[in-house]
């Protein structure tokens, strides 16, 4: 699933446009400024940014700058967004470092077609690479990444553990909470998940900010893409 950053300071075009691309399939991120996109992208790397030209605390065509300037998001695509007031001209949108121009009101078919070529392209840009392999062995109570070792929390081993035995089901925090926790239903708090998830996410992944491996789905929950191997103590650690 691709990940969208929207940043926009009309609310009601963020909520608008957040719930148009959610139905197309993407994860969807809403900032109302800059400085509140440049903090969502440290955690959660997106996939392309839609940014509205207009902004409270900067301009799009500095926000875009900035992006251009930071090695992990130099080559995301970007799609200004704009009215047709706009004290900007197409050209000096691109000169920033844009991929694409839209004005509002836009056509929606138009720019799903849009997003899609670009995030297209950009996947055909990216190096190939097979899935990882997650080895996780019971008795040792051991997990290995493409066969380096992690050493994991006991909450964290219990969590990676219970994700992976159904890899491709997605998990909602108060499942794991009940789950993992063993918290009774509707009980507990969804940020304990957050938090665990996003440390398992540092020591797993390559790039945490950006993670291939435990996979967030807006609003439903979590799941692994990953090759998942539950190994018994007969099995060598390193086979």
């Amino acid at each position: 699933m691709h990940r969208i950053l929207i940043v926009d300071d009309d609310a009601q075009m963020l909520e608008l446009m957040g719930q148009l691309l959610e139905r197309e399939g993407y994860e969807v991120l809403l900032a109302s400024s800059s400085a509140e996109a440049l903090t969502l992208i440290e955690e959660e790397l997106p996939d392309l940014f839609i940014i509205d030209l207009v902004l409270p605390d900067e301009d799009g065509l500095a926000l875009c700058r900035r992006l251009r300037r930071n090695a992990r998001t130099a080559s995301l695509p970007v799609v200004f967004m704009t009215g047709e007031d706009a004290p900007y001209t197409v050209a000096e949108a691109l000169a920033a470092g844009g991929d694409d121009y839209i004005r509002k009101p836009f056509v929606v078919r138009e720019l799903m077609a849009r997003l899609r070529a670009h995030l297209r392209r950009a996947r055909n840009s990216a190096a190939p690479h097979s899935l990882p392999v997650i080895q996780i062995h019971t008795a040792a109570r051991m997990v290995l990444v493409d066969r380096r070792p992690v050493a994991l929390t006991q909450v964290e081993y219990e969590l990676l553990r219970y994700l992976c035995e159904a890899p491709t089901r997605l998990h909602s925090a108060h499942d794991l909470l009940t789950a993992v926790w063993k918290y009774p239903p509707d009980a507990g708090d969804s940020a304990l998940v957050r938090n665990h998830i996003r440390n398992l996410r540092r020591k797993l992944e390559d790039s945490p900010e950006r993670p291939e491996i435990i996979q967030s789905r807006h609003g439903r929950g979590y799941t692994v893409r990953a090759q998942v191997q539950i190994l018994s103590e007969d099995t060598p650690a390193f086979a």
